[in-house]
């Protein structure tokens, strides 16, 4: 989904402020690292065209407070690529806290959502000096599947290694931009999906929210590594509280829905 770019460039940044010691167990699996940049979102792609319990599962790691999912995370010690996940999934969290509030309130529909965090991305790319999304696209065989999917209870490897398959092909269709134009007027849901497209430039009307959008970003940077190393402290103490994981990702006080009736998995 839009904003994939901004994630992995926070991440990467993150790296260079950590403590030698978690840096390089960051490092040592680093692909799993990356892939923990995403946050939940990856199950936003398990077959993205409808709603389904996976992508329900998604939605609701967003909305429940951050203690809710990191508390049962935090019950056992990470070590190599769980830990390294782990570490990529607190900068998601961080960011999407720090950004969510801003984003949602200059939203008038998840359409609007979808443009500016789109918009955002490009705007990452500009400022890196770089093209497009580029080696987020690779084919994620070889990564620890299982290890992932220790930290999500309830899914298994072969699920996350489905959501992760998915991902690259659904972000690979929406460069085919007459394709999912096409399909979207055929299925009556016009903006669905284009608005999640990477523009070529960022749009005139975006550009203020560009800049309040980097001094949240710049605010998440400084926050995150300290949220790494309460994290990795906590490990093995089941935690019910831990300083900065107050909010949800969407940087609020997390809320009821209704229910909706899902497709099986």
């Amino acid at each position: 989904m839009p904003d994939y770019v901004a994630h992995d460039q926070f991440g990467q940044e993150v790296l260079g402020r950590l403590d030698e010691d978690l840096k390089l167990r960051a490092l040592a699996y680093k692909r799993e690292y990356d892939m923990g940049l995403q946050g939940p979102d990856l199950f936003f792609f398990y077959k993205p065209y409808r709603k389904t319990e996976i992508s329900a599962y998604g939605a609701a790691r967003h909305q429940e407070p951050a203690m809710r999912m990191f508390g049962p995370i935090l019950a056992k010690a990470r070590e190599k690529a769980a830990l390294s996940y782990l570490m990529g999934l607190v900068c998601h969290y961080t960011l999407d806290a720090a950004c969510h509030p801003y984003v949602n309130g200059h939203s008038r529909n998840i359409m609007d959502h979808h443009r500016m965090e789109a918009a955002y991305d490009r705007h990452v790319l500009s400022r890196c000096g770089l093209s497009g999304p580029g080696r987020l696209l690779t084919d994620p065989s070889g990564l620890d599947f299982d290890a992932i999917a220790s930290l999500w209870p309830g899914m298994d490897a072969e699920i996350i290694r489905k959501c992760l398959k998915s991902r690259q092909f659904y972000t690979r269709l929406l460069e085919q931009k007459w394709l999912v134009l096409f399909l979207e007027t055929i299925a009556g849901k016009r903006g669905a999906f284009s608005s999640m497209f990477l523009p070529d430039d960022v749009p005139p009307e975006q550009r203020e929210h560009m800049r309040r959008l980097d001094e949240l970003y710049a605010e998440a940077l400084a926050q995150a590594p300290e949220r790494i190393r309460t994290a990795c402290a906590a490990m093995g103490t089941a935690p019910r509280r831990m300083d900065g994981f107050d909010r949800n990702y969407e940087g609020e006080a997390a809320h009821e829905q209704a229910g909706e009736k899902l497709d099986p998995l």
